[in-house]
């Protein structure tokens, strides 16, 4: 049977002197939210490259977050598997600051990415103009890029600073070591990219659900008035706010945990909390990588038979996105309000052509 470890325990002996059970245990769960994520985040980068009408403008901050989940499943978690099968860190030190920086970079991409969906739902429920200006494909690829820059760019001026990542035997990752003389700068940077980001996240929403829910009376009139591509213009806005809302209210229950270890650390400037706690806040964080495609399949209807179609190892689907006069659209459909259709040619394995109609 396992030993009681109290919470005063030094965390790198505990981590040694696990019992069978626990180490098992452990080893177990890390391996199955390793493999989970990679296999999550790969199924949404292959259905967005199967499917054609996945590749819009809103589709791109999917891709985004998938892309950051499959990172964390491939050069993380693997690190954080070894730690907890040997019972210490399995690599270098060089790897030890790899993994350091990528959890940081990931972090703050993380956020940024939420933050610039808040922004792109917020503008299309005040400011359609400058919505559909600002927030078509290539300029969402172009910030979702820059995002990615800023990401990697903040924590290598931290590590260049003179700080270093070392392995935290409690979370089983390698984290930052803050110097005494760098503490108010880190301090700074955590203001300015974690609370800044959830006060603009916060604020967008509430002000674009406010927007939405008078629109709604407008929607009423619209339907009373047979006026049905204003109605379903807003409800295709309402789904995409309600998806992204649903992406940050899924994650951050699952980060909680570890911002609170952080918190209690930083006031008692001590590693005091149980090896546990800090392990658990760690697995919460790596199965928050498997809830965003959960959410999208649940959510959204093309992801959800793209999903099928992968899982049941159907062929690729040829779709050609038509206007009502029959030309290609060579435009995002998304600022395109007329009907279009959809022919849907199939492979060997599908014996008949389906012709699919949508409002956008």
């Amino acid at each position: 049977m396992c030993a009681h470890q109290d919470g005063s325990s030094d965390l790198q002996t505990a981590l040694r002197n696990r019992c069978t059970e626990t180490v098992v245990t452990e080893s177990l769960t890390s391996g199955c939210l390793t493999i989970a994520g990679f296999l999550s985040g790969l199924m949404v980068c292959l259905a967005i490259y199967r499917n054609v009408r996945l590749r819009y403008t809103i589709h791109m901050y999917i891709l985004s977050y998938a892309v950051i989940d499959l990172v964390m499943s491939l050069f993380v978690m693997p690190f954080t598997l070894g730690a907890l099968v040997k019972g210490e860190w399995i690599s270098s030190a060089s790897a030890c600051q790899f993994q350091g920086y990528a959890i940081s970079v990931l972090g703050i991409l993380t956020l940024l990415t939420m933050t610039l969906t808040a922004i792109d739902r917020y503008l299309a429920s005040t400011r359609l103009a400058s919505y559909t200006t600002f927030f078509k494909r290539k300029y969402v690829c172009v910030a979702l890029a820059v995002c990615w820059l800023v990401s990697f760019a903040v924590p290598l001026s931290f590590t260049l600073n003179g700080n270093s990542f070392v392995f935290h035997p409690g979370y089983g990752v390698c984290r930052a070591e803050v110097k005494n003389e760098s503490y108010l700068r880190a301090s700074i940077l955590k203001i300015v990219f974690v609370v800044v980001p959830f006060i603009v996240i916060a604020s967008c929403y509430c002000r674009a659900s406010a927007n939405l829910q008078k629109a709604y009376k407008n929607a009423k009139r619209w339907a009373q008035d047979g006026r049905m591509v204003n109605v379903n213009s807003w409800r295709e806005e309402e789904s995409k706010t309600r998806l992204f809302a649903a992406f940050i209210l899924g994650t951050l229950p699952f980060w909680v945990p570890s911002y609170a270890c952080d918190v209690v650390d930083a006031f008692t400037h001590e590693q005091c909390l149980p090896r546990s706690v800090y392990l658990v806040s760690t697995l919460l964080v790596n199965a928050s990588c498997c809830v965003k495609p959960l959410i999208t399949a649940f959510m959204d209807e093309d992801f959800a038979m793209e999903f099928k179609r992968i899982l049941k190892f159907r062929k690729t689907r040829k779709v050609i996105d038509i206007n009502v006069e029959g030309r290609k659209l060579e435009e995002d459909p998304k600022f395109m309000p007329e009907t279009r259709k959809y022919y849907c040619e199939m492979k060997e394995d599908d014996t008949i052509i389906k012709t699919e109609e949508s409002t956008v």
